[in-house]
């Protein structure tokens, strides 16, 4: 399936080189071929994810590393994958796709929701300048249904009926209630003060 993925994306110069079924091999072929991707999932017998990543970047500092992750209650919070998708949004929800694909193509870091959400019960304390969700006016509340969607300024501004530029100024002001400048913190933030009305809000 990841190997479709990655030739459907045709934006790729090279060609799929394998897939592998344990941690050892995958690091074997890494050390040989030196890629430029690697997408792992967490049914490994012999390795973590995390382990696999860090070690896989130790052979090859420039990998990107895809994360797949299906036993959500074995995830941590210090993640050595800049993407990390849950197997089970995969199939919930059809975006998840497309928005790892540009994680990876344009080489940023992506969390599909149900990691977004477990890595938020993992955190202990919201930030300390946060006062709460509650202070988010509706647009606001909209505007992190967008940001989980992956949908950009533009995009939000025909689906709001707004001016990009009024989007802009939602946006800088609920990143400042939420302290943070990042939209991937953003919603982990929300997430962390209850925040939960994703899907109902559009």
């Amino acid at each position: 399936m990841l190997a479709s993925l990655y030739r459907g994306m045709a934006l790729t110069r090279g060609d799929c080189l394998g897939a592998c079924t344990t941690g050892a091999s995958t690091l074997e072929l890494i050390a040989q071929a030196q890629p430029s991707i690697v997408a792992m999932h967490d049914d490994l017998p012999d390795l973590s994810v995390e382990s696999l990543a860090k070690q896989a970047k130790e052979i090859h500092p420039e990998i990107r590393t895809v994360a797949i992750i299906g036993k959500l209650d074995q995830l941590t919070q210090d993640s050595a994958n800049s993407i990390i998708v849950a197997d089970q949004d995969m199939l919930v929800h059809p975006e998840t796709h497309s928005l790892m694909a540009m994680a990876v193509v344009t080489n940023t870091s992506y969390q599909s929701p149900s990691i977004l959400k477990r890595l938020n019960e993992l955190s202990q304390e919201p930030p300390a300048d946060v006062k709460g969700i509650h202070s988010l006016t509706p647009r606001e509340r909209q505007l992190l249904e967008a940001y989980a969607l992956g949908l950009s300024n533009r995009e939000t501004a025909d689906l709001l009926g707004l001016s990009v530029r009024t989007v802009q100024t939602y946006s800088a002001n609920l990143m400042r209630k939420l302290g943070t400048n990042n939209r991937q913190k953003a919603l982990r933030n929300a997430l962390a003060l209850g925040f939960s009305a994703l899907g109902q809000l559009f």
